[in-house]
């Protein structure tokens, strides 16, 4: 399966400015020298010129006005653009009364959009003709004014009393309310238009100069002061300028003595508002360069079309501000009922702005497209509509007569789309939560479309530059989501490793690296689970494996941080085998998701299993190992050859009557093994290469102790608790028996002390004896359930009970009490001795009702649960010559035996004590019908006639009665 970055070989024809607000590229050109106001104002006046002939936007009596759209189109219909009948469109022969009442929209419904479901009579005006709709938001810059601004109650959008007669907008007013447009500027552009077309009632609209012929007819008088007109006049030289000299249709040769002059005229006006009287020579220069300059054309045939709005990207700007009046001024995430009737009417201003067919569905999509971005992402509806319109965009794509504008357009208009929506795919964990990951199903299908569109327009490539090995990228749905998966799954991964500030390498060295390793597998894991929960669901619509794919590029990113965390480490540490295990986990859980998600797969996953290089935990664990032992005997074997050549053989002195070598000798081998026990792998093999090299013994048939050095830390702890005991007791005779202390002295410190005794060290004695009681419970606690805890609590009883006996656990823990003995002193070893009893009468209780899921019992399996416990009496019974009396052992017992003694009891019985005593216990009498029995507490304190004790012993019986019970009392399942 292919492996890709993606680039895109178009991204460059894309411009580089960003959309407000938005990270979303502006794909048209950049337009200098008009302002997002000044295009949408001189868009209306396009708009309103070239639908002149329309009912609404004339006199009383509408003006003949012709276009090379009137009466059909040959290039077909605008999707949704009106029906194609002036009936349906609402363009009849009503004239100015004609409204818009369309109660469907065939746009709407081929795009997926939702009508409004308003009432006809939401958009109303007076019988008068004044706009009782509630005036749009934002600025409402007049047609006139040029300069931004609110809009005055005075300026247009009058307000009458609800008593006068209203009626639904027309078409023309709908458009001014969406396009911001005052009613002033309205009347001042019907005014102009009128005395144009005076004695040219058969003018077509893409014949007209449109600012020319404002610029020549409306007056100063007109606007409401003289600032306010000279902004208007500005605005007017500008779109002469763009359409003329900047972005012209047709190339302009550089020598062009009209081009030069035009230039000329309009510097001048910067400084000075131009004179447009009748008389004025400026006006009248202005008039000539500018008809001779629009009216151009490529061929040698006569025409009087002019071109001064249909040169790129003006005339992709202004009609762009056209289809962006479809959403409601009042809710921008919607899309007006009336859309058929204005693309309809927008369709007549394709002459004069140079439009075809295939770039309005082009600028459509991407309209769509940029109002779901702009309105927040609150519509999916919108993103869906511009999926819709991009299968006409792919089939306008298909075409071979294809102009070279619009093949620009396309590539530019694409590559805006797919890389705002790949860019939120390639890393779609930082962008899509639980909340919104739904999102991803509106995303995905635009992303893939628009990949398919380009076709072979896109490359692709390993890295995000430029690099060797480009190769085309094959048209598959399935590949790109693959892609997607995989960066998105990089991009989070390094974002993990990024937050736990963790750049593992060999340089780093100790606990610091290793617990980030650790955490980050930890992390990896709950990434995986995230995956397959959230994302996968929606992802294996169009990629079958999404869950496996994500599960593949996990294992690889953390094993490629695994492998620099290794890299260098030749010898092995606790830190190290406790990275490698947690790694081995990760791996089979990620195997397995794999394994899970390929069920379906025609190779049954095969292909995707071979991406996962094996951490190959083990191998690398007994490496390590076996490194490690080479060099530990290595170190002996010298310590070692020195001593046979240099040793004296004499005494290191009279109560070590040792050679010192061999003192040395043994703490290299006493260190070695203590480092040994502390690395977390149990492997007997490696013990026995350890200590038949240290000391020449390989006889592996007698158990070793498993006391851990921090046990036998506090054996000596024990020691020096009661070398201080014994030496305060020296002292305080030697301070009884001194001469110097006399009898009243120590009959003050008798009174003092409030104390019969002679002892000067009471409080002390009685702080040591409190330390020795409490230092030799914890290392009992801590040679019972962390030293032995591999033979009590992981192997006794852990699966059944007559393959998994106490006799292992009582090998090595003869040899513990063995070495205990060896260690303490004298007087210290009866009290541990008898803590270690309890803390191993107190494992077995542990193991018996609360092992775990991993054990279960039998009612026949009392009677050898009773001979391992007997064994383990004797063992304190006999060890240590009579340090524990029979009947302390017995004592101690009892709590054991009597929940041995439960679980030899029939279940029914087991049932009817726990019955009575929870009732007991709760103090709710007999149970009555429906009721259920309450759930015991956990005192802590586990015996024979507790309840929880006895719910225990039920919980761990596998039988038919028992699950019965428990499912019907506890709502608990079954043990198997």
């Amino acid at each position: 399966m292919a492996r890709h970055s993606r680039r895109e070989s178009f991204s460059d024809t894309a411009a580089s400015t960003v959309c407000p607000d938005t990270d979303l590229l502006w794909p048209f050109g950049k337009l200098d020298g008009l302002d997002k106001d000044e295009i949408r104002e001189t868009a209306y006046e396009i708009f309103f010129a070239a639908c002149r002939s329309s009912p609404g936007f004339g006199g009383r009596t509408a003006l003949t006005f012709y276009s090379k759209h009137n009466g059909g189109d040959n290039e077909g219909d605008v999707i949704g653009g009106g029906g194609g009948s002036s009936k349906g469109s609402g363009f009849g022969s009503l004239g100015r009364k004609e409204v818009v009442t369309t109660p469907t929209s065939r746009v709407k419904r081929a795009l997926g959009l939702k009508m409004l479901k308003r009432s006809p009579s939401r958009r109303m005006t007076t019988a008068a003709g004044a706009v009782s709709a509630p005036s749009s938001p934002g600025n409402g810059s007049s047609i006139g004014g040029g300069s931004s601004g609110h809009i005055s109650p005075g300026s247009g959008f009058l307000t009458v009393p609800p008593s006068r007669p209203r009626r639904p907008l027309t078409s023309a007013e709908i458009m001014r309310q969406q396009m911001r447009v005052t009613e002033q500027g309205d009347t001042r552009l019907r005014k102009t238009l009128t005395r144009t077309l005076v004695g040219q009632s058969g003018k077509r609209a893409e014949t007209i100069i449109l600012p020319l012929e404002l610029l020549r007819h409306v007056k100063t008088s007109e606007f409401g002061d003289v600032h306010e007109y000279q902004i208007w006049q500005r605005r007017q030289l500008k779109v002469i300028e763009a359409g003329l000299l900047l972005h012209p249709s047709i190339p302009l040769e550089k020598t062009n003595n009209f081009a030069m002059r035009l230039r000329e005229v309009i510097r001048q006006s910067e400084t000075k508002p131009i004179d447009t009287g009748k008389t004025s020579e400026t006006m009248a220069t202005l008039c000539n360069v500018v008809i001779s300059l629009a009216c151009r054309n490529t061929n040698t045939t006569a025409s009087d079309v002019c071109h001064w709005a249909d040169g790129y990207p003006l005339n992709i700007h202004l009609y762009v501000a056209l289809l962006q009046s479809i959403f409601d001024v009042r809710d921008e995430t919607l899309v007006l009922d009336e859309i058929d009737e204005l693309l309809e009417l927008m369709k007549k201003t394709w002459s004069m702005l140079g439009i075809t067919r295939a770039m309005h569905n082009l600028c459509f999509t991407w309209v769509l497209f940029h109002q779901y971005i702009v309105t927040s992402q609150m519509e999916p509806d919108l993103l869906g509509a511009s999926h819709a319109m991009l299968a006409e965009v792919a089939n306008d794509a298909k075409k071979s007569d294809r102009e070279a504008l619009y093949v620009k357009l396309l590539t530019s208009t694409l590559a805006s789309m797919q890389g705002w929506t790949e860019k939120r795919l390639l890393s779609y964990h930082d962008y899509f939560q639980r909340g919104n990951v739904g999102l991803i199903e509106n995303l995905l299908p635009l992303a893939l479309s628009s990949s398919r569109i380009v076709g072979e327009d896109v490359t692709i490539s390993q890295g995000s530059s430029q690099e060797k090995g480009d190769v085309k990228l094959v048209d598959s749905s399935g590949e790109r989501v693959d892609y997607y998966i995989r960066a998105s799954i990089k991009n989070a991964f390094s974002k993990v490793v990024e937050s736990m500030k963790t750049k593992v390498s060999a340089t780093e060295e100790g606990e610091e690296a290793a617990k980030m390793l650790v955490d980050l597998a930890k992390e990896t894991e709950d990434l995986a689970l995230r995956e397959r929960e959230c994302f996968s669901p929606i992802l294996k619509r169009w990629y079958s494996v999404a869950a496996g794919v994500a599960s593949v590029s996990l294992h690889q990113c953390y094993g490629s941080v695994l492998m620099q965390y290794l890299a260098g480490r030749s010898s092995i540490t606790k830190e190290t085998v406790e990275v490698l295990q947690t790694a081995g986990k990760l791996e089979k859980v990620l195997v397995q998701m794999v394994a899970e998600d390929s069920e379906e797969c025609e190779d049954g996953g095969k292909g995707l299993v071979r991406e996962m290089v094996p951490y190959e935990v083990e191998s690398i664990i007994l490496r390590l190992l076996k490194q490690w032992i080479d060099d530990k005997l290595k170190t002996v074997q010298e310590c070692l050859s020195r001593a046979k050549e240099a040793e004296t053989w004499n005494p290191k002195s009279k109560s070590e009557p040792y050679a010192q070598s061999a003192g040395e000798l043994m703490k290299l081998a006493n260190d070695a093994i203590a480092e040994f026990f502390e690395v977390p792998i149990a492997s007997v093999e490696d013990l026995n290469s350890l200590s038949g090299g240290a000391l020449g013994i390989s006889d592996g048939h007698h158990p070793r102790p498993s006391t851990s050095r921090g046990t036998q830390r506090l054996y000596i702890r024990l020691n020096t608790l009661h070398f201080l005991s014994s030496q305060l007791h020296s002292l305080n005779k030697s301070l009884s028996l001194n001469p110097s202390v006399l009898p009243a002295t120590r009959k003050r410190h008798r009174e003092r002390t409030n104390s019969s005794s002679s002892s000067y060290f009471d409080s002390t004695q009685a702080g040591i004896e409190t330390a020795f009681h409490h230092v030799s419970e914890v290392a009992a606690y801590r040679l019972i359930f962390l030293d032995s805890y591999s033979v009590f609590y992981e192997r006794l009883y852990v699966g059944d009970v007559a393959n998994a006996r106490i006799k292992p656990a009582l090998r090595i823990l003869k040899q513990n009490l063995t070495l205990m003995t060896a260690i303490l002193a004298d007087r210290a070893q009866a009290l541990a001795m008898r803590e270690v009893m309890k803390a191993s009468f107190e494992a077995v209780l542990t193991i018996l009702l609360a092992g775990g899921h991993s054990r279960v019992f039998y009612r026949a399996d009392h009677e050898l649960i009773e001979e391992d416990f007997a064994s383990l009496k004797k063992v304190y019974c006999t060890c240590g010559e009579g340090l524990i009396s029979e009947e302390v052992v017995d004592r101690e017992a009892e709590t054991v035996e009597g929940v041995v003694q439960l679980m030899s009891q029939p279940t029914e019985q087991l049932v009817e004590d726990f019955s009575i005593a929870t009732c007991e216990a709760s103090g709710m009498g007999l149970v009555g019908t429906g009721q259920r029995l309450p759930m015991p507490p956990t005192t802590g304190r586990w015996n024979r006639s507790d309840p929880n004790t006895i719910l225990r012993v039920l919980c761990y019986r596998d039988d038919r009665v028992a699950n019965r019970f428990l499912k019907k009392s506890f709502q608990l399942g079954k043990r198997r």
